[in-house]
């Protein structure tokens, strides 16, 4: 056996190894909280009754909140203002958040809407209500209130999702150009040195000048975003909050540092004037700043959240480094390769080709073996158990599907590849390569995507209908529609064995508990009616999932009961 089979034989070991040890150490590491703050405590509880007015409103969240655009709204029965208008973020404890009440408050239903900046960038809230005294019906103040907070709703999500995105594609195409160049891909012999690349300075400048102008987008773009304002109320000095007091703000201005360095190195790596040992230390230097850049997007998302949080940045930014390297260089060849030997006779173009793909699969091989195996692990802490459930029931899941039926996509293209370059057959420029490269694009935009969506979001806000067989062999029918945060309309309806309507019901009453988290019971009272059919319009207060168990009470006092569980969403 030749050294050369050995070798070979020994880096398939390796890699094996390395994917095995990989991914052993996912099933080991302890998982991170990585969902959107919620409440854990309120004071006073969902549907609480006091008897007398409150002095002090207070949200206990499960992790810390950012100090701006958060507010909370409290509506007397009579539709106006209870609240003091002071709100604020203990500064001893930033996972509190209060506010005062106006003193002689009557009896009635009060309303509360809040909304808050997560520790992760996201903007949440909710609303729920309290009464003194005897409960006043139908709270004040609830229509149009929804969880999701003004323009964070809507296609502003999806536009700030398109900003990462093509931050996201250029960084991948600087990091896979400068490493093309630097680690010397394609065969020396074609290159006097590692800048001699045709077309790698334009396309370097080309993905530069995207990332930056998405980089300079983002800033207004996610100030609407977090704040939830409309339009028309955006303005100089909120911006100067977000970038003051959120941890988004911090990190843009290190991007904007990072993206005039990324400048100076670049024409400093292609400046002929300058000796060839500066501007290759030039290039590096971009590379290191690149790699930076990626990290500040590492720190924001999901794992900004993260009890471990160095742990959960370090895996976010070795995943997004090798997505970004496999993508990145997969563009250069596509790019740079066939214009580099355009300098050979056509005969031999062929084979360069694919002899630098077969020096680009050691490289690609690494890549595919981190990004697996951080992408399991991502996986696995990110999703709320059961993790198989929530894969197929949350939008968060579904998104992660496409992602996942992507990369195997590309993994698919990339041994019919290797196959190929083993045996340096075929024309110089695939059109599977390009294909590979599209999957990758598609990639790199479901991340954006993830980015900004909550793990535990149901898929889809369709209207819930659900049926239940009580003891005595009667059904009981519930529908929830449009089954979101805010304004629902609920319908009970009850039959006998025999089918036929029971209409001597005395009354149906609805008792709502989130099953996330402890917000107590919320009840919702249907009176007598000769229809047979009880609806109501109330409201659903947070997204997540439900108990609904419906108790209804005949004439003769024979009570029937029944329990839903339903999962709202956002609107």
């Amino acid at each position: 056996m030749n050294t050369k089979s050995l070798t070979l034989r020994w880096n398939k070991r390796h890699w094996v190894l390395l994917t095995s040890l990989l991914l052993v150490l996912c099933l080991v590491m302890p998982q991170w909280a990585s969902a959107h703050a919620y409440v854990v405590k309120a004071s006073p509880e969902e549907n609480e009754l006091l008897v007398t007015a409150p002095q002090r409103l207070t949200l206990e969240f499960n992790e810390s909140l950012q100090t701006a655009f958060y507010n909370i709204k409290i509506t007397s029965p009579d539709g106006n203002q209870a609240d003091d208008g002071n709100v604020q973020i203990d500064p001893q404890r930033p996972h509190i958040l209060e506010t005062g009440l106006r003193s002689g408050l009557g009896d009635g239903t009060y309303t509360v809407s809040w909304k808050a900046v997560s520790a992760d960038g996201h903007p949440i809230s909710g609303v729920y209500v309290f009464h003194i005294g005897e409960p006043s019906g139908s709270p004040a103040g609830l229509k149009g209130l929804a969880s999701g907070s003004g323009a964070a709703g809507g296609p502003l999500k999806w536009i700030v999702s398109f900003t990462d995105w093509i931050q996201y594609l250029g960084l991948s195409v600087m990091l896979g150009v400068l490493a093309f160049l630097l680690l010397r891909i394609a065969p020396a012999s074609l290159q006097r040195e590692p800048m001699d690349v045709p077309g790698s300075y334009k396309l370097l400048w080309i993905s530069y000048g995207a990332a930056s102008f998405a980089a300079l987008a983002s800033l207004p773009l996610n100030t609407l975003y977090e704040s939830g304002v409309d339009l028309n109320q955006f303005s100089w000095a909120l911006m100067g909050s977000a970038l003051k007091l959120t941890s988004f703000g911090q990190i843009w201005m290190l991007q904007m540092l990072i993206a005039l360095l990324i400048a100076v190195t670049l024409l400093s790596g292609y400046d002929l004037d300058r000796t060839i040992r500066v501007r290759i230390w030039s290039s590096y230097g971009t590379l290191l700043l690149v790699l930076g850049w990626l990290l500040t997007h590492a720190m924001t998302g999901h794992p900004a959240a993260a009890e471990q949080r160095v742990l959960a940045v370090t895996m976010n930014f070795v995943h997004l480094v090798a997505a970004a390297f496999w993508i990145g260089a997969l563009t250069a060849m596509a790019v740079c390769l066939p214009l580099l030997t355009n300098r050979l006779p056509a005969k031999v173009r062929g084979e360069i080709y694919w002899v630098t793909l077969r020096r680009f699969m050691a490289w690609g091989m690494g890549a595919v073996a981190v990004l697996v195996a951080t992408g399991i692990y991502g996986s696995l802490v990110i999703l709320p158990a059961p993790v198989l459930t929530s894969l197929f029931t949350t939008a968060y899941g579904l998104v992660l599907i496409g992602k996942i039926a992507l990369l195997v996509v590309m993994l698919v293209f990339a041994g019919y590849h290797t196959k190929r370059a083993r045996a340096a057959t075929g024309a110089r420029l695939s059109r599977s390569l390009k294909a590979e490269l599209a999957a990758g694009a598609i990639i790199l935009a479901l991340a954006a995507i993830l980015t900004h969506l909550s793990p535990g979001q149901p898929a889809s806000a369709g209207p819930y209908q659900g049926t239940e067989t009580t003891e005595d062999g009667s059904v009981i029918t519930l529908q929830v529609s449009p089954n979101v945060t805010g304004e629902n309309q609920f319908e009970v309806s009850i039959k006998r064995a025999d089918g036929s309507v029971i209409k001597d019901l005395e009354q149906v009453t609805l008792s709502l508990t989130h099953l996330d988290m402890d917000m107590g019971i919320y009840e919702i009272t249907i009176p007598k009616n000769d229809s047979g059919i009880y609806k109501a319009d109330d409201y659903i207060s947070m997204p997540g999932n439900w108990s609904i168990k419906v108790h209804a009470l005949t004439g003769s006092l024979d009570a029937l009961d029944a329990e839903f569980s339903i999962k709202a969403a956002k609107p």
